[in-house]
């Protein structure tokens, strides 16, 4: 908001300025309108010249009929800089009525947006009505204050040049010109930039599937699961689940959008309860329910469905910030107000969502306490907590080496915490579960919200190593459970290789980009040696044209003087540039797939050495500046190079060379980032054929 009142500011000044500047001008050209009608009755009517009329201009004085052309001349002038000033004074109400107008909006899009957010806390149905409708007209309105900065900007800057305007500009004011010219240009192709990109702000928005990674268990599956489903539902009041999906990757979650399953591509609508085998298997059948019974809360709140209806606001509002942030750093920092109210009015919103999901994950978890109990829903919370790790640690030993991984996954997670036991729960009460859009309360939080406090009895339970028949449990869920676990486990496996073969592709193909032969650059010096040549060839041709016809105005031995030193000249500029000529472009660096080579240095510097690289722009070429690690060794000097230097105490190796033939500085920084990239993959590759080869391993979000 201080941008805008700033031009509204000025332009208030500027007015003033302006007005004077008018009536001084208009002042002025009134005198000398004056002083040439006085010439003009001087003049001597039979043709004589009267040197008694006198003007003085510029510092000189004039005589006779020069003094009436230049008191005329000066008169037009003055006319001339009276209508500029007239014209000026048009921009200062720009400035101001821009700039107010951008304030005003300013003003009503933190009024709103703090309104929305603290009324949006109060009702949910609210606060989606509300951040909807500022989803749709924030686009527009962030558009009229870009452009109303602008304008406001642009007025500023021709104001404040117009009084450089005057017959006869010297250098530094055409230089002020072309930089006020340049600025608010840039300031316009800005704006224009960021209003032209928030029309895609406006577009329709279609979330895109939610990735699960499992598979569909039907009634005749999973009998006993959605017996357990379906009583849980009706006791709560809440909606049955469409669809359930069990694997061996995540936590418990529940969504009501689009979901697309992984390995199989199955496309998934409607209600979707997610349930991770493993915690199925290793938790307590009151604690399973406790669980299931807080996802199903969430139907029976409405949580998921306005979870659907919040991302549309966060996408729309997010489109509108990357338009402005596409403009932002040439615009001279005049799209800054308007970021800085896109990123005010995410954070309203997302304060407010914030606030409803703690809120609803408190409501969850007392639902789910009341179909089983406080002591249930307080050591699921606790038990999963302490499971996780040695769960993950399961699931990264498969993925690291996934042709020799369990049989069944479920069954390895149950022997590792067996043979490692379980986490502390205590260590996990401050841990907040992630989530796409917000963040859930803590641990500690939720459990203190169910009433039990959180003493050494219910650690221990929550700590409890499972039973070495803890699997057994599943068949009150599962037809066939050991089936399933092992259809699962493989489901996970085989993604894993197929993540771990699409890597490898993608390694060889980058290293692929970067033959084994070495790519030399050389310096483009054949233009500025030919420009040589070329000056050396036109003074030659004005030598001898001097010493053959003579230069007007000079007597034969000042000519013979000239004609001379342009002969020394032509000689000079010709041998110069043949000699760059004959001695061919100069090698400046050498780029192989281990390292690069500069000559000047004793040492190939290899690309793994290579801390970071930073490429600018001169006068005269480019400057690379390469930062090596400590335990990198540092090259030396050697003969044959020039433009190098080395900083040892900071590691830099600087190299200063002349930008390649039909190459742009971004084509230069594209190269060494291929070669590096192909390092690194080369490297890579070589680890993994070595055996040390870990994949990523598939999840899905935690409820």
């Amino acid at each position: 908001m201080l941008l805008p009142l700033a031009f509204m500011l000025l332009g208030l000044w500027e007015g003033q300025r302006g007005s004077d500047d008018w009536a001084a001008f208009d002042a002025e050209r009134s005198r000398l309108a004056g002083v040439v009608a006085d010439l003009e009755a001087r003049v001597p009517r039979d043709g004589r010249i009267d040197f008694r009329m006198q003007f003085r201009r510029n510092g000189q004085t004039y005589a006779g009929p020069l003094a009436l052309d230049q008191a005329r001349a000066a008169r037009d002038e003055a006319g001339t800089m009276t209508t500029l000033m007239d014209w000026r004074r048009v921009l200062p109400p720009i400035a101001v009525v821009a700039g107010g107008l951008a304030a005003m909006l300013s003003v009503l899009v933190l009024v709103a947006g703090a309104g929305l957010g603290w009324v949006g806390q109060a009702s949910r149905e609210t606060l989606v009505r509300g951040f909807s409708l500022v989803r749709r007209l924030l686009p527009p309105v962030l558009a009229a204050q870009i452009l109303l900065a602008t304008a406001g900007f642009v007025a500023v800057v021709i104001f404040e040049t117009g009084m450089l305007v005057h017959p006869g500009l010297g250098g530094g004011e055409i230089k002020l010109l072309m930089l006020a010219a340049v600025a608010a240009g840039a300031a316009i192709v800005a704006a224009g930039t960021a209003v032209l990109g928030l029309r895609r702000a406006l577009a329709a928005f279609e979330p895109d599937p939610l990735p699960v990674h499992g598979r569909v268990v039907s009634a005749a599956d999973a009998p006993g699961l959605w017996r357990l489903t379906q009583g849980l539902a009706a006791r709560l009041g809440a909606l049955e689940p469409e669809a359930v999906v069990v694997g061996v990757t995540g936590g418990y979650f529940v969504s009501s959008g689009p979901a697309v399953l992984t390995p199989s591509g199955e496309a998934l609508t409607g209600r979707i309860l997610y349930l991770p085998l493993p915690y199925l298997a290793l938790m307590r059948g009151d604690e399973t329910a406790a669980i299931i019974a807080h996802e199903l809360a969430h139907y029976a709140g409405g949580d998921t469905a306005y979870s659907q209806r919040f991302l549309p606001i966060y996408a729309g509002v997010a489109r509108s910030l990357d338009a402005v942030a596409a403009g932002h750093q040439g615009a001279l920092g005049l799209l800054g107000p308007s970021l800085r109210l896109g990123v005010f009015v995410m954070e309203r919103f997302h304060l407010a969502v914030r606030h409803w999901s703690r809120a609803r994950e408190f409501a969850a978890d007392a639902a789910g306490a009341v179909v089983t109990s406080a002591d249930a829903s307080a050591r699921a919370l606790l038990r999963s907590g302490s499971l996780q790790p040695s769960i993950v640690a399961t699931l990264d030993a498969a993925a690291a080496a996934p042709d020799s991984g369990p049989a069944d996954l479920v069954a390895a997670a149950l022997d590792r915490a067996i043979a490692r036991g379980l986490d502390d729960p205590a260590v996990h009460l401050e841990t907040e579960q992630a989530h796409p859009t917000d963040t859930h309360p803590t641990t500690r939080e939720r459990v203190a919200a169910l009433g039990r406090a959180i003493d050494p009895s219910l650690l221990a339970a929550a700590g409890a190593v499972p039973p070495p028949h803890a699997l057994g449990q599943l068949a009150a869920y599962f037809a066939d459970p050991i089936g399933l676990c092992r259809a699962a486990t493989d489901d996970f496996l085989g993604t894993v290789r197929a993540q771990d073969a699409a890597f490898a592709a993608h390694l060889e193909t980058t290293a692929a980009e970067v033959g084994v032969e070495e790519q030399v650059l050389r310096e483009n010096s054949r233009p500025g040696a030919f420009v040589f040549v070329a000056a050396g060839g036109l003074f030659g041709v004005t030598a001898l044209a001097m010493l053959l016809v003579g230069f007007p105005g000079l007597p034969p031995s000042q000519a013979w003087i000239v004609a001379t030193v342009a002969l020394v000249i032509a000689a000079l500029f010709a041998g110069l540039g043949t000699y760059r000529l004959r001695q061919g472009e100069r090698v400046t660096l050498i780029l192989r797939p281990g390292g690069l080579a500069v000559p000047g240095l004793d040492r190939v510097i290899t690309w793994d050495d290579i801390a970071d690289l930073d490429l600018t722009t001169n006068q005269t070429g480019i400057v690379t500046r390469l930062l090596l690690p400590p335990e990198a060794p540092f090259p030396q000097r050697a003969p044959g190079g020039r433009g190098i230097k080395l900083d040892a105490k900071r590691r830099i190796v600087t190299i200063a060379l002349g930008l390649p033939r039909r190459m742009k500085p971004q084509d230069l920084a594209d190269l060494f980032g291929r070669y590096q990239q192909a390092a690194q993959a080369r490297r890579i590759l070589a680890e993994r054929n070595a055996g040390a080869s870990p994949a990523p391993v598939p999840s899905n979000p935690v409820a």
